[in-house]
């Protein structure tokens, strides 16, 4: 390993450490306030991003120190991966046996009804094309801002699960829409059938995937002792990220799968100890990242509108497409809006498909810009009006 590389590892830990510490600083404060952690480290990136107070500090230090590279971004994969794992490790299948076909349809036209609104009011002034991603963008919902909050507030029954199952079967969904997408827009037209047949291979592949996982972890866990079962747990997580993501799926999707099948296949106190222990350092490394990676310096006057009507669609439409079910799931009205605004951040989802949508010529840089605006505004109110309603999914 080179000087230079050496200088720019010790560099982005210095960096981490201090969207950390200011993270931390701001969670002391915001927790009094009632607002959740998650908004401290996008709060944090925010502040000490290469674009902002970071960019200062870099120039009046004479040192890239602030900045954002493979190093950061290796991390932030791994704390993302780390809570959604987290969050299928809590209870296993009992949210997605207790959620059944109802936390399926509220999943589905939850993702839908955003895609479809943001299409239909976009395509006629941003073409087919950008209309589609933006759509896709707006449909999908942040399983790790749901799990932080869930984990952080220990909020568990009935409605939890129903939120933990529907925001996983969310990025599933949203996969399949995203999918869908990129099929059309490369072959300029695509029938209904082939849309369905799209739909209805990443769908089967899915639940495939979950079935198997499930079987080949109990089969093994019975050899597996207690002393090193956490590390076979780091095994099933990354094992299970790497093909799942070579098949096509979102390592987001593989990490809970991962967490589900641990939990029904091993004895998860100790794994489940451990890594509450790693989400304590790492939990905030994803939502300072994102934070840090969300320039919004050349939004203007004209993003900033867009930026607003997209956040206004996301969060309506979402929550239109989920409260019917989770009504129909919980019989409480109160419950109900608390799991639909808990289905209202986008994170790391929504920007994640706003980036691909940019690298592939799709969207430009002003309908991206708008985009990383809608995912901040849309986690941040999530957020925070989740944490304030949350105490009405308590025992329901």
């Amino acid at each position: 390993m080179q000087i230079a590389e050496v200088g720019a590892v010790y560099a982005s830990l210095l960096y981490l450490s201090l969207m950390l510490f200011l993270a931390a600083v701001l969670r002391y404060f915001l927790r009094r306030a009632g607002i959740p952690g998650l908004v401290a480290g996008l709060a944090a990136g925010m502040a000490l991003a290469p674009t902002s107070l970071g960019g200062v500090l870099n120039g009046l230090f004479g040192a890239s120190i602030f900045q954002l590279n493979d190093y950061i971004r290796f991390l932030a994969d791994f704390a993302v991966i780390l809570i959604i794992f987290a969050a299928g490790l809590e209870e296993g299948l009992a949210p997605l046996r207790s959620a059944g076909p109802l936390g399926v349809a509220g999943a589905a036209l939850g993702a839908l009804s955003p895609f479809a609104a943001g299409y239909a009011m976009l395509s006629p002034s941003l073409g087919r094309d950008a209309a589609l991603y933006i759509g896709a963008s707006l449909g999908a919902t942040s399983l790790a801002a749901a799990s932080a909050i869930l984990l952080e507030q220990g909020v568990k029954g009935k409605g939890a699960r129903f939120l933990t199952a529907a925001a996983a079967m969310d990025d599933v969904v949203t996969f399949i829409i995203l999918t869908a997408v990129n099929i059309l827009i490369a072959a300029g037209r695509l029938s209904a059938a082939e849309i369905a047949y799209t739909i209805a291979v990443y769908s089967g592949a899915w639940v495939f995937i979950l079935f198997v996982s499930l079987a080949a972890v109990k089969l093994l866990g019975r050899g597996i002792r207690e002393e090193y079962s956490y590390e076979f747990s780091l095994v099933v997580i990354f094992g299970l990220t790497a093909a799942m993501v070579v098949l096509g799926f979102s390592p987001i999707i593989a990490a809970f799968i991962a967490g589900v099948a641990v939990a029904e296949g091993l004895s998860k106190e100790n794994i489940k100890r451990l890594t509450d222990a790693l989400l304590e350092v790492f939990g905030p490394v994803f939502f300072a990242v994102v934070g840090a990676e969300s320039d919004l310096s050349g939004i203007g006057l004209s993003g900033l509108v867009m930026g607003l009507a997209l956040t206004a669609i996301a969060v309506l439409f979402k929550m239109i497409g989920i409260f019917p079910f989770a009504y129909l799931y919980t019989r409480d009205v109160k419950a109900s809006a608390a799991i639909s605004l808990g289905m209202v951040p986008r994170g790391e989802t929504g920007l994640a498909i706003a980036s691909l949508g940019l690298e592939a010529g799709v969207l430009t840089s002003w309908e991206f810009t708008a985009l990383v605006l809608m995912g901040l505004l849309t986690t941040v109110i999530g957020a925070i009006a989740f944490s304030r309603a949350q105490s009405w999914l308590r025992g329901r």
